[in-house]
């Protein structure tokens, strides 16, 4: 039987909080590690006045990439595949929280707000980027928000079986075309519009586990009774997966000066994908294993990055590119050495990172800056001198 919950009336799953906190910061991670990678290629150039004074000591490495150290090599090799696959994962999973109908109802505020976040991310994307190309390239978070709305419509207008349908596609949507559709549109982007222009997420690479994500969701959410066998299955699922990739799979790799260069390499291999599919199963279905026995997976600050993920993901950036970037290229200089790219450096910058974007929040200022506070005198104001015109 159907044991559907008012949305309002369930508990919060805490434990995908910490897991979605872990992502983050493995995430915030990979692009440290890669803005050192590429500084001198992408952001020293514009230090050129000072060349010959105070960043004389840099000048051998203008233009190249900076490794990282071998072990930030193997933590990435084992994490990086699948970071991205999970978060969209747990997304879909609370996307299908809500039934069809209310979905329904609220789909145009819904698809608003991905639009909107998607547009911030543009308009993010030309404050940092080091060129017009970067600037309007197409990056794993747009396609997130891409997927959810199209997630959203397909499950208002046609339910479960909309997207049980959708999840079967999205399974062998490379073998659909859809692989050289992409290729094509990235190749026309490059030649008219800016040779800089990356599609970094493809449709092909992650949809699958978007609606994976959102069918363990719909069943965790809305046949409560169901949730042990529900956990049990996937786990099993991913057992088999995970053995059929290490039987038959490659292991994920990377290049030591450019920590994107194999980012998606596993996703394109059959094998590869189960093997992130099955990390995808048993990282969740652990999680919620534990939440079923009474054991709610929490360490603090992780949860709080994971509630605040999107707030988090979208200053991370902007604060080493104009903060730790020049600072750590200023201190080098003076010490006479290039920059390092080691993994207790970006560890702590992360950590530091996050803990600036934590006093952001707690002290109210970015609130403060947007106005909010003048939002009640506005309505007051200009709501009533409206009414009163009319």
């Amino acid at each position: 039987m159907n044991s559907i919950q008012p949305y309002e009336n369930r508990t919060r799953l805490v434990g995908l909080d910490f897991l979605r906190g872990l992502v983050i910061f493995m995430a915030i991670f990979e692009h440290y590690t890669g803005y050192l990678n590429y500084w001198y290629v992408d952001f020293f150039p514009k230090e050129s006045d000072f060349y010959e004074t105070l960043y004389r000591s840099h000048l051998p490495m203008l233009g190249q990439l900076v490794p990282m150290d071998s072990f930030t090599g193997q933590v990435s090799a084992w994490l990086i595949p699948w970071v991205s696959q999970v978060y969209l994962a747990l997304a879909a999973f609370n996307l299908s929280a809500r039934s069809s109908e209310h979905m329904r109802a609220t789909l145009v505020k819904k698809l608003a707000l991905f639009l909107s976040i998607i547009f911030v991310l543009y308009i993010e994307g030309f404050i940092i980027a080091p060129n017009f190309g970067e600037a309007i390239s197409f990056y794993p978070v747009m396609l997130w928000m891409t997927l959810l709305a199209f997630f959203s419509i397909v499950y208002a207008f046609f339910g479960i079986r909309g997207m049980l349908v959708l999840t079967v596609l999205s399974t062998i949507v490379s073998q659909l075309g859809v692989t050289s559709l992409l290729e094509h549109a990235e190749l026309w982007m490059q030649t008219h519009v800016h040779p800089g222009y990356e599609l970094d997420a493809r449709l092909d690479l992650f949809m699958a586990s978007g609606c994976f994500g959102f069918l363990y969701g719909w069943v965790w959410h809305h046949y409560a009774e169901k949730r042990d066998a529900l956990n049990k299955l996937l786990l099993g699922i991913a057992l088999v997966a995970l053995s059929l990739y290490f039987l038959n799979g490659q292991a994920a790799t990377i290049d030591l000066h450019d920590v994107y260069a194999e980012e998606h390499a596993l996703a394109e291999d059959t094998i590869g994908r189960l093997g992130i599919w099955g990390t995808e199963f048993l990282v969740i279905g652990l999680i919620l294993t534990l939440h079923q026995a009474g054991i709610r997976l929490s360490w603090r600050p992780l949860n709080w990055i994971g509630m605040y993920s999107l707030t988090v993901f979208i200053f991370h950036k902007s604060i080493f590119i104009f903060l730790w970037g020049p600072l750590l290229t200023w201190a080098s200089a003076k010490m006479g050495t290039t920059l390092p790219n080691n993994f207790l450096l970006i560890f702590t910058l992360c950590s530091l990172s996050v803990g600036i974007i934590y006093l952001f929040k707690r002290s109210g200022i970015i609130c403060h800056l947007m106005g909010d506070h003048q939002d009640q005198m506005w309505k007051d104001v200009y709501r009533k001198k409206r009414l009163s015109d009319a």
